[in-house]
């Protein structure tokens, strides 16, 4: 299955560094272990999901106007129950692995979580990216509605409880995604089914 790498700027990659540092930070002071579902706090870790963010962000501006695409990762302190990103009213998950832990581990979505996506009919992007700023590319590797992953998922103890969606030939490739905007964009992801 095709992937899709995305190269980061300089400035992208410094933008994922600092947000990386401020949310270690702000969870630090209130003593948590972890940001969100994870039982981890480090800057690393955190680059991962930006620079997986930024990128998906870049990837749908190839197909789609910049002022439809609504980053709530940026503002990762607010409450949030549409999304890493948003378009229209389709919410985007994304879920990035280090390069080292992709044939492992692929897709997995914790439990809670995965609960939480279903019900608002949340699709998802797997992504890989390390978690430095040397490396600038990120790959995109795939999709999935939420709603596979929970149907078609088993579950797996990682760094936390996971539900593992283990079969690569359940994840969509990248340009069925695309397809699904360019045939005429809300109107289709609102209709859509698995």
């Amino acid at each position: 299955m095709d992937s899709f790498r995305i190269e980061l700027t300089d400035s992208e990659l410094n933008w994922c560094l600092e947000y990386a540092e401020k949310i270690v930070e702000h969870y630090g002071k209130k003593g948590n272990k972890g940001s969100g579902t994870y039982n981890h706090n480090k800057v690393d870790s955190n680059l991962v999901g930006f620079k997986s963010e930024v990128a998906c962000k870049k990837w749908f501006e190839g197909f789609i106007k910049s002022s439809k695409i609504i980053c709530h990762y940026e503002n990762y302190l607010e409450p949030n129950t549409n999304g890493d990103i948003q378009i229209d009213r389709q919410g985007f998950e994304i879920k990035g692995l280090r390069p080292i832990h992709w044939n492992k581990y692929k897709r997995c979505i914790p439990p809670h979580q995965l609960e939480k996506y279903v019900k608002n009919n949340r699709i998802v992007l797997w992504t890989v990216a390390t978690g430095d700023i040397d490396n600038n590319v990120v790959e995109i590797k795939g999709w999935n509605w939420c709603k596979e992953v929970k149907e078609h998922g088993e579950f797996r103890q990682t760094i936390c409880a996971n539900i593992w969606l283990k079969d690569d030939e359940k994840m969509r490739p990248l340009e069925t995604l695309k397809d699904l905007f360019t045939q005429n964009s809300e109107k289709h992801l609102n209709r859509c089914k698995i």
